[in-house]
């Protein structure tokens, strides 16, 4: 596989010979003799960045906002994202970022990176191919007991260094998805682990490695490792990759998460002058969405999207601009539902299983909603009534599994479920199940997620009609996913994911794919090889699609790839897993009015962690 003409380009260090420049705040420390100058600091070979309006000047502070204590997502996707290799803008592909430039063989089993030389921690140590060793090896241990990076699998992947630059992955099995995972929010674990630094806490590299975990207040050396030098930011000495570098620690304790430029960065404009533009970043911790979408009206918040950028929330923020000094800006949802609901297949009661798999009971449920309805009051009259499927304007949308018992047709429900045999019922209207019972189905919607609630007591009232007793109840997040990861519930709620491109890395409302695959959590653990004794063998049309994802992965062909997910979409839309409601409309993102190089119409999902990919170091306050 050869790099493309863009990532070449991409990768090209300034071919001027121009001197390179940095923010006047570091001129003091050099001068001093505390910091090396620029051009000993820089990469022999610096990321070459053009920026998307205009080149930028220096200065201010990038103010957002954290909810609660464990908001990490927010700063793996803004400051966060400098992986590997990365998606660009567009997400028409990966591309080289970190590593300089990377080849892969035909049959996609090594992948081989090239880092920069010279290219240096933000505490000015060398970053080399050992650090990349050192993730992966931490990562794959049996022995470490915290959490992994999902979509990898760690038993087919082996590290190997080269020589200090180089670094090759070897697969015992094919990936065409590696890039694409190692480009995602998970794939960043590979560049956040310093040797130097996180070695510490491994007892490969460290007899000691517990007993210093526990010195550092940790209870094992998986926990260290896990917050420390993974996934959490609870400690400020770090070393990172970042544009900005960490000054205080994200514990729970501290209101305020503040950053300074890392005077180490290894990004530089077209004109050589070292990113970031922005001096500072702030991240005030708070509890409420209320709060945060407060802060924006006042102008508090600089750049972000985060919790607070809802249909509902719109009229308020829109109406603000002029006085908080911000604008608008339109993000493309890549997300293909607004809530989608989701029966459990796998129930432990025989009789709710039996009824649940009755594809005409969940077409019935389907048929009962009204979802213009649901347009109208939760989402201001934006979205239009959809199925969990990949969007329309996706080059893997499918017509049947998108529009399939999308219109509100109680008669035809109530004539399904009188096919089933659910003719009776008791003196509330409703419907005796196979077991005699009221047909009475519990759906507890995390709190955080307003949304979901006010979906869920529309469809309430909706699904009376037919005879269906919804019991919707607000609960807290930890307790809906507990009993949903002890395949203990009725039903669940959750938006919907893989609308676009993330399709293929994150297929979970199309098959069984993981434990966000709340519809079957016992086919899911079966095909994640998970070990957990709720692992149950799927029928043979979900065995089916597991065995043609397996297929995909073991090719590097992306429009094989594509024709096997169209297949997989096919036996999604024969079977009719879950049930979907409204197709997002774009989204928003707040930016002060004198923000420069703030893109318009990102797309917006996890796997393609806006803002990230828009490359955050370039965002400047206008003069």
């Amino acid at each position: 596989m050869s790099v493309s003409l863009v990532a070449i380009l991409a990768m090209a260090g300034p071919a001027l010979a121009q001197e390179y420049t940095q923010a006047p705040e570091l001129d003091a420390a050099v001068e001093a003799g505390d910091l090396a100058p620029v051009a000993e600091r820089l990469p022999e070979n610096p990321y070459v960045l053009t920026p998307i309006e205009s080149v930028g000047t220096y200065g201010g502070t990038w103010r957002s906002a954290l909810k609660g204590t464990y908001d990490s997502g927010w700063i793996r996707r803004s400051v966060g994202y400098e992986p590997l290799v990365a998606y660009d803008l567009e997400w028409t592909g990966v591309f080289p970022n970190v590593a300089e430039e990377f080849e892969v063989n035909d049959d996609a089993t090594e992948f081989t990176f090239h880092l920069r030389k010279g290219h240096k921690w933000s505490d000015g140590e060398p970053f080399t191919a050992e650090d990349l060793k050192f993730a992966l090896d931490l990562m794959k241990s049996p022995a470490y007991g915290g959490r992994k990076a999902s979509g990898f699998e760690w038993e087919k992947m082996t590290g190997e260094v080269i020589d200090p630059q180089t670094f090759k992955i070897t697969l015992t099995e094919p990936n065409g998805f590696l890039l694409e995972r190692l480009a995602s929010v998970e794939g960043m674990f590979i560049v956040n682990a310093a040797k130097h630094y996180c070695g510490k806490y491994f007892p490969e590299t460290d007899e000691a490695a517990n007993d210093n975990a526990k010195a550092d207040g940790y209870e094992s050396w998986s926990q260290a490792v896990e917050q420390t030098c993974f996934f959490n930011f609870v400690d400020e000495d770090r070393p990172l990759l970042f544009a900005w570098r960490q000054t205080t620690p994200y514990d729970g304790l501290n209101q305020l998460i503040e950053w300074e430029r890392n005077p180490y960065f290894f990004k530089v404009d077209t004109e050589g002058q070292q990113l970031p533009y922005i001096d500072d970043v702030q991240m005030i911790q708070t509890e409420s969405v209320e709060d945060i979408v407060l802060k924006v009206v006042a102008g508090e918040i600089d750049f972000s999207n985060r919790h607070f950028a809802t249909v509902a929330n719109k009229p308020v923020i829109y109406d603000a601009q002029e006085s908080g000094g911000y604008t608008l800006k339109s993000t493309v949802d890549a997300r293909m539902n607004n809530a989608i609901f989701q029966l459990n297949l796998t129930h432990e009661d025989e009789n709710k299983r039996k009824l649940y798999n009755e594809k005409d009971f969940r077409a019935a449920l389907s048929l009962g909603m009204d979802r213009e309805e649901i347009i109208d009051v939760v989402f201001a009259g934006q979205g239009e009534p959809y199925q969990a499927a990949p969007r329309p304007t996706s080059a893997l949308y499918n017509e049947k599994l998108a529009t399939q018992f999308t219109e509100y047709d109680p008669d035809r429900a109530n004539e399904l479920l009188d096919g089933l045999g659910l003719t009776e019922r008791n003196a509330d209207g409703i419907r005796l199940g196979y077991d005699g019972e009221p047909i009475r189905i519990q759906l507890l919607s995390p709190s955080d997620q307003s949304e979901f609630n006010d979906v869920a007591q529309l469809v309430v009232e909706q699904w009376k009609e037919i005879g269906i007793d919804l019991d919707a109840r607000n609960a807290e997040r930890s307790l809906v996913y507990e009993r949903v990861q002890n395949n203990s519930h009725d039903m669940h709620i959750w938006w919907g994911d893989g609308g676009l491109n993330d399709a293929l890395l994150d297929p979970r409302f199309y098959f069984p794919f993981n434990l966000e695959s709340a519809y079957a959590e016992k086919w899911a653990q079966h095909f994640m090889k998970s070990g957990s004794t709720l692992a149950e063998a799927p029928p043979a049309e979900v065995q089916k699609q597991m065995d043609l994802y397996l297929e995909m992965t073991a090719t590097a062909d992306k429009e094989r790839q594509k024709e096997l997910f169209g297949e997989i979409l096919d036996i999604a839309a024969d079977q009719f897993y879950v049930i979907g409601t409204v197709l997002p409309a774009d989204g928003y993102v707040v930016a002060k009015s004198n923000l420069g190089n703030v893109p318009d119409g990102q797309i917006y999902t996890w796997l393609y962690p806006q803002p990230g990919p828009m490359e955050p170091a370039q965002l400047y306050y206008k003069k």
